[in-house]
Parts: C-alpha cells; sequence; structure tokens
C-alpha cells in the first residue's frame, strides 16, 4: 500500500473505533433501561434508614455549631425518611414521594452551599446518586441535571467562578459514569435473563420459561366463547437410534433444524419451547382446537419432508391439547402429552388430539 495512503487508512479505523464507542457511550445513557427497577423498593428502605441516621448525626452537629436552622431542617428530612422506610417495609406508600423528597434535598443542597461554601457541595454527591437509587431513571436524569444547574449557579458567590466550575464539571463526569455503569448492568442483567431462559443448543425458550408463560394465562383464557391457547406436544421419533447411529452431533444438528422448520411456520405469538432431550412444545394463543390440528398435520408434514438426516427422513408424533373452559394448566399440560404418547402408541408420524 502507498505510504501515503496508509496513514489515512489507519486514521479512518481509529475514526470507526472512536464513532462505535461513542455509540456505545449513546447506548448507556437509554434512560429507559432500568437495571435498579425491580430492586428499587429494599434500597429506598435501606437508604432512607440509614440517611435518617446520617442526617440526625449532622443535625447534632449544626446544633453545636449554633446553626438552628439547618438542624432544624435535617431532623425534618430524617423524620420523613424514616416515616417512608417504616411505610415501605410495610408494603404502603412513602409518607412523601420521592420525588418530591428529592426535590427538597436539592433545596437543601443550595441552602447549604450558600450558607457553608464548600461543606455544602460535598453534600451534592451523595444527592446525585440518591437520585438513581430511588427514582425511575429518566426522572433521576432530569433531576440531576436540575442538581447540577442549582449547585452550578448557587455556587458562585461563596466557591468563585474557578472553582464553582470545577465543581460542575465533576458532577457531570460522576453523572456520566453513573449512567455508563447502569447500561452495563442493564446489559449484564438481559444476559442473564437469555441464559436463565434459553435452550442453549436450539436457541428456543426452555421448560422454564414454559412454566413463566402458562403462569401468566388468565383464568378465564379457555372461556367457551372465544378461542383459548393450545398446546402442540412435538417429539422426535426414534431420536436414540439416531444419536446411536449417527452420533450425537447429528442429533444435536436435528435438533437444530427442527427448530429452523417449526419456526419457520410459527405464526406471530406463538411460542415454541424445549421441554426434554427431543421434546417441544409449541404454545399457541387464541387458537380453536381444529385450528391446532391443522397446524400440527401441516408441521408434522414438513417435518417428514425436510432433509435433516442425509440418509433417510426424520419424523415427528406430535399431541394437541387446547385449553377448555375450567380446566387447569397442569390438566391441560397432562392431556397434551397423553396425545403425544397416544400418537407414539398409534405408531409415530401422526398427530393425535386430547380428548
Amino acid at each position: 500500500m502507498n505510504a501515503a495512503v496508509l496513514p489515512s487508512v489507519q486514521r479512518g479505523g481509529a475514526d470507526t473505533e472512536g464513532v462505535k464507542k461513542l455509540l456505545a457511550l449513546w447506548r448507556s445513557m437509554n434512560v429507559d433501561d432500568d437495571a435498579l427497577a425491580d430492586y428499587r423498593a429494599g434500597i429506598v428502605t435501606n437508604l432512607s434508614l440509614l440517611g435518617a441516621a446520617a442526617l440526625a448525626a449532622l443535625a447534632v452537629l449544626h446544633l453545636a455549631g449554633g446553626r438552628l436552622l439547618l438542624m432544624l431542617l435535617n431532623l425534618a428530612v430524617a423524620g420523613l425518611l424514616l416515616g417512608s422506610a417504616w411505610a415501605l417495609s410495610g408494603g404502603r406508600r412513602a409518607w412523601v414521594p420521592f420525588p418530591v423528597l428529592i426535590s427538597l434535598l436539592i433545596a437543601a443542597n443550595g441552602a447549604s452551599i450558600h450558607w457553608q461554601g464548600v461543606p455544602g457541595v460535598l453534600w451534592a454527591f451523595p444527592t446525585l446518586f440518591l437520585c438513581y437509587f430511588v427514582l425511575p431513571r429518566r426522572l433521576a436524569l432530569v433531576l440531576s441535571l436540575v442538581l447540577l444547574v442549582v449547585v452550578g449557579f448557587v455556587s458562585l458567590a461563596p466557591l468563585g467562578m474557578g472553582l464553582s466550575l470545577r465543581v460542575v464539571l465533576s458532577m457531570a463526569f460522576v453523572l456520566l459514569m453513573i449512567n455508563v455503569v447502569l447500561g452495563v448492568m442493564g446489559d449484564l442483567q438481559r444476559a442473564l435473563v437469555t441464559q436463565a431462559i434459553t435452550d442453549p443448543l436450539t436457541g428456543t425458550y426452555n421448560r422454564r420459561h414454559l412454566q413463566t408463560h402458562l403462569d401468566r394465562l388468565s383464568p378465564a383464557a379457555g372461556h367457551a366463547t372465544a378461542p383459548g391457547p393450545a398446546l402442540l406436544a412435538i417429539d422426535i421419533d426414534h431420536f436414540k437410534r439416531i444419536n446411536d447411529q449417527h452420533g450425537h452431533a447429528a442429533g444435536d444438528q436435528v435438533l437444530c433444524q427442527l427448530v429452523q422448520v417449526v419456526s419457520s411456520r410459527q405464526r406471530l405469538g406463538d411460542v415454541l419451547f424445549r421441554t426434554g432431550g427431543e421434546e417441544f412444545m409449541l404454545l399457541l394463543p387464541r387458537t380453536r382446537s381444529a385450528d391446532a390440528q391443522r397446524l400440527a398435520e401441516e408441521l408434522r408434514a414438513r417435518v417428514a419432508s425436510s432433509p435433516l438426516l442425509p440418509d433417510g427422513p426424520v419424523t415427528v408424533s406430535i399431541g394437541v391439547s387446547a385449553l377448555a373452559a375450567g380446566q387447569g394448566v397442569s390438566a391441560w399440560l397432562k392431556s397434551a402429552d397423553a396425545a403425544l404418547y397416544r400418537a407414539k402408541q398409534d405408531g409415530r408420524n401422526r398427530v393425535a388430539v386430547a380428548a
């Protein structure tokens, strides 16, 4: 390559990497991705107790220093935090909504900076972190930006332009890093959830996630006047023989190709689960028994005509069961398994419908 061209190419590669890093940083700022949402109630309760204890200690220091107004302000906020912790521990709402409480803390930060200068600035950083622990991420970002503006404006007089700017820039950097860390936590959380509910070989959902879907079904899902969900219990015929004759690698390939065949015929809303070695469940929402049977027959024929093995066809047996009115989920699953067993007993490579 021409020596004059090489540096520009290298710069272009570096620019591309820089753009990728900026895009990754921007994605980490996704305020709708709230990794702490499921744990916020416990976090808020514990932080309320710790905050109340810290503010009570500070109230004593303010009393010793003759700062009665700051002492009363600290005691008031400590009382609100204690009351909120007590209410949340009993499953009730906090005494004061936390957006209001954080707004009061921001105002208290401004007053403390105005009266105390640098000691007041130190409390802006815990308030910044507190926003993200107790509030939804989008609202936390809004109020943390408000905090930056308040700190920057109020600190001008006691700290001067230079020090005030340094404080705001350091808080902005901390704000950025909080969002980056939360973005990484959200990515890791999604990855762990995906691993927990996905079959690693075929990429379908696993039995655990099937149970989650079944638990979400309403008691009226099998209402007589509207189609409820239906289940297709799918089992590969003579799968042990496939493993014995062709090896486990070939058996794994058959499983993956079967998933591709089934997925090519899935309708919008249908969900496929691998529930055992060669067993699958296809959950069909809002499907009448006759429609589920037609789909099962089509899937059976597609699998039989697909070249899943080089020296012969692979077939499946399918049990069909539509959720009946008043039928429990456990009984519904058993009926699908019973229909699959009957299809096996009747000669395999066929569809059987639950009674």
